[in-house]
């Protein structure tokens, strides 16, 4: 008994496309010549003006580039100039600590490493040194068999 199945059987070519089919609803898709979209024709007057004119928009921007950066520049002097770095000793976390601080009115701009990890790191040092401390006092046993 064959039973029919929309597969193809192996070994057979499918094009996976059905024949062309006609709609009712379709729509001419070509323009009328008026409205068609076009290249501009190619024109050796034409270019060599539109170049000089990008050339000058290239040589404005490149102006205007130069003046940014050094206005960017002086910016960035001015703050080196009323910043100062220093490099302290954190006895308690027993590391040294890089800070770049605001010379007039002292306050810290940044800071490496945190003020939280120094404070976690002093706090493991203290109790490490509180641990030797009581082993040190606690007094040692041992047994000879």
């Amino acid at each position: 008994m064959d039973i029919p199945s929309s597969r193809p059987a192996v070994g057979t070519i499918s094009t996976g496309r059905p024949d062309t089919v006609q709609y009712r609803e379709a729509v001419r898709t070509e323009l009328p010549r008026a409205q068609r979209v076009t290249q501009p024709p190619s024109n050796a007057a034409g270019t060599a003006v539109d170049d000089r004119r990008t050339g000058d928009m290239a040589s404005r921007d490149d102006r205007i580039l130069a003046d940014r950066r050094a206005r960017m520049e002086r910016i960035a002097d001015t703050i080196r100039e009323s910043l100062q770095r220093r490099i302290e000793k954190d006895e308690a976390a027993g590391l040294l600590v890089y800070r770049t601080v605001d010379k007039e009115t002292g306050e810290v701009i940044r800071q490496f490493p945190d003020e939280m990890v120094l404070k976690l790191k002093a706090y493991a040092r203290e109790m490490a040194r509180k641990e030797e401390s009581e082993a040190a006092d606690t007094p040692r046993v041992e047994r000879v068999a």
